[in-house]
C-alpha cells in the first residue's frame, strides 16, 4: 500500500493463487490503478473478479509436445484445457449485449466485451490461441470479413448450443 501511495505506479501485478490477496487487489482498484492477477486455476473467484486482468499460470506454460515430439519435464499439466463449446455461452452472451439489428458484431468488440464479463477469459483456457479459432471451434456462430478486412461474429439463426462448427460466409 505504500508504493500505491507514492503515485508513481499505474497498474500492479499480484501472483498468487491465494484468496487472501482479494482485499488488497479491491483496495488498489479504488484508487483506480490496474491490477493484473496471475495464478493457477485453483484460484478463488473472488480475486480473479477483484483483478482487472487474471491470467492462469497454465496459460502461460508451454504446449504439451505432439505424439511425434519427445516428452519434456517442463511441459503443461495435462486436462488443464476446457473444451472450446464450453466458452459458446459466454461468447453468445457478449454477442448479445453488442449485436446490431443484423446480429453481426466486430470480433475485436467482442473480444473486449469477454474481458469485462470475464476478467480471467483467455481463448489459451480452452486450448485456441486466438479468439477467432476459439469461436469457429465452439460451434454455433459465422463469420464473415467486411471489406476493409475486419471479422465480425454472429450467432448462427436456429443455433442450438452445441453446434459442432461454425460456417464461414462471405461479405454482404
Amino acid at each position: 500500500m505504500d508504493l500505491l501511495h507514492t503515485g508513481r505506479f499505474d497498474g500492479f501485478c499480484l501472483v498468487s493463487s491465494d484468496s487472501d490477496f482479494t482485499g488488497l487487489a479491491s483496495r488498489i482498484r479504488e484508487h483506480c490503478v490496474d491490477v493484473y492477477g496471475f495464478g493457477e486455476q485453483k484460484t478463488p473467484e473472488s480475486f480473479r473478479q477483484a483483478c482487472h486482468r487474471f491470467i492462469y499460470s497454465e496459460n502461460l506454460l508451454p504446449e504439451a509436445p505432439t505424439p511425434d515430439e519427445p516428452e519434456r519435464p517442463d511441459t503443461r499439466p495435462a486436462n488443464v484445457k476446457k473444451p472450446p463449446t464450453a466458452a459458446a455461452p459466454l461468447i453468445r452472451t457478449a454477442i448479445s449485449q453488442l449485436d446490431d439489428e443484423a446480429g453481426w458484431v466486430p470480433l475485436g468488440r467482442v473480444g473486449q466485451r469477454l474481458a469485462a464479463l470475464a476478467s480471467d477469459f483467455d481463448p489459451r483456457t480452452y486450448g485456441q490461441s486466438k479468439l477467432s479459432d476459439l469461436v469457429e471451434k465452439a460451434g454455433g456462430f459465422e463469420s464473415r470479413r467486411t471489406d476493409a478486412g475486419h471479422l465480425q461474429i454472429r450467432v448462427l439463426p436456429n443455433s442450438k448450443a452445441k453446434t459442432p462448427k461454425a460456417k464461414q460466409s462471405k461479405p454482404a
